[in-house]
C-alpha cells in the first residue's frame, strides 16, 4: 500500500485510537491506576502508549480527559518510568 491509501488507513487508525483513549478517560478517577489500587502490569502497558501519543500526532482534549491527564503525570514522573525511557523515547517529550 502506497501514497493516499496508506495515509488514509493512518489517519484511520490514529481517529480509532484517540476515541478509544478519550472514551476510556472517565475510568482514571475511580482508582490511582488503572482500574486497581496498586501499579500494575497493565500500567506498565498502557503507559509507553500513552508517552507516544504526541510523536504519532494524537491530542487529547484536556477537558474531557482530566483525569487521564493526572494519571499520565503521576505515571510519567515515576522514577521506575523515567528510568525504562531510552535517549529516543526521553527527547520524544522534550
Amino acid at each position: 500500500m502506497t501514497g493516499k491509501g496508506r495515509e488514509t488507513v493512518i489517519e484511520k487508525a490514529r481517529k480509532e485510537l484517540r476515541e478509544s483513549i478519550i472514551s476510556i478517560a472517565p475510568i482514571f478517577s475511580e482508582k490511582p491506576f488503572f482500574m486497581n489500587d496498586d501499579f500494575t502490569l497493565v500500567d506498565c502497558c498502557v503507559a509507553p502508549i500513552l508517552w507516544r501519543l504526541p510523536e504519532i500526532g494524537i491530542t487529547l482534549p484536556e477537558k474531557s480527559t482530566k483525569p487521564l491527564q493526572k494519571y499520565m503525570q503521576m505515571i510519567f514522573e515515576r522514577e521506575c518510568f523515567r528510568a525504562s525511557l531510552t535517549e529516543a523515547e526521553l527527547e520524544m517529550r522534550e
